[in-house]
């Protein structure tokens, strides 16, 4: 599996096998320093419940990967936490993504051409948020100074107890030869 696929794995997993499946992503893929596990929380409440999936995304900080966790599609889609690897990367602040649709990344591009070859893959986003699905798209965003950048982003709804999405996570892994001239260091 790749590590975008086993980190969304990971922040979806219910309580009792987080722990061990935090362990597992770390020593699979080799990544640096101990990453934190976060506290346990009630899952019927739901500000308990938004704690908790904030923990579980700042325990993944540092990973070589963009993690955004957003709220219901029913609220907008509103950005609850992106963790600290994807704010350096974009050079957003967490104070101007919080409470913000992740369709601020979607800056407009010039290039027609450009615009034509990601609109599917908005589509595919706008139609995953609908059904309440898994998706995965290459899609073109924007950094906070305005230069794009391509990323293969997965999105995936987290159910609450009450089988109803209650949040969603989103793993951006930027393609290798824009990050490598931006001087980050996504996987290859």
């Amino acid at each position: 599996m790749t590590l975008r696929r086993d980190v969304l794995a990971t922040v979806d997993a219910d309580r009792g096998s987080f722990r061990t499946r935090l362990s597992t992503l770390v020593e699979e893929h080799g990544l640096d320093g101990e990453l934190v596990p976060p506290r346990s929380a009630d899952p019927d409440d739901r500000a308990e419940r938004e704690a908790m999936l904030v923990d579980r995304v700042r325990a993944l900080d540092d990973l070589p990967l963009g993690l955004t966790l957003t709220g219901p599609a029913f609220r907008d889609t509103p950005i609850v936490y992106v963790n600290r690897w994807f704010r350096d990367w974009t050079g957003y602040a967490m104070e101007d993504l919080r409470g913000r649709n992740p369709r601020l990344f979607q800056a407009p591009d010039p290039d027609a051409e450009v615009r034509a070859d990601f609109r599917d893959a908005r589509a595919d986003f706008r139609e995953a948020l609908s059904t309440w699905s898994r998706v995965t798209v290459e899609i073109r965003n924007r950094r906070s100074d305005g230069t794009p950048f391509t990323a293969l982003v997965s999105l995936r709804p987290l159910f609450g107890d009450a089988g109803t999405v209650t949040h969603w996570v989103a793993a951006q892994e930027p393609k290798s030869t824009e990050t490598r001239e931006a001087g980050g260091n996504a996987p290859e």
